[in-house]
């Protein structure tokens, strides 16, 4: 799999978790923390938009595709790991 294509899951994961988050906040009552993890909901969004794959079609040196690739598995791991706090936040709150 492309380096490109785990950026896309990874910040994929994360935009999901974090509206679950939102959503359990506002569920429970706690809007103006709902507030604060929308900024991060933005964040995953805008980053989810500029993934591309013109750069991936490059010659690049192994060191930089290793720097992609452990980039990539970085916002994989922290995508999941919103998930699971989004997924927790709603079984906690709601």
């Amino acid at each position: 799999m492309e380096a490109w294509k785990l950026y896309a899951v990874g910040l994929g994961l994360g935009l999901v978790g974090t509206l679950v988050t939102v959503v359990s906040l506002v569920l429970s009552g706690f809007v103006a923390g709902s507030v604060i993890v929308l900024g991060a909901a933005f964040t995953f969004a805008v980053s989810l938009t500029n993934v591309s794959r013109a750069d991936s079609n490059r010659d690049h040196l192994l060191i930089y595709r290793i720097g992609n690739w452990v980039g990539a598995v970085i916002v994989i791991a922290s995508g999941l790991l919103m998930l699971i706090v989004g997924i927790l936040s709603f079984r906690t709150f709601v």
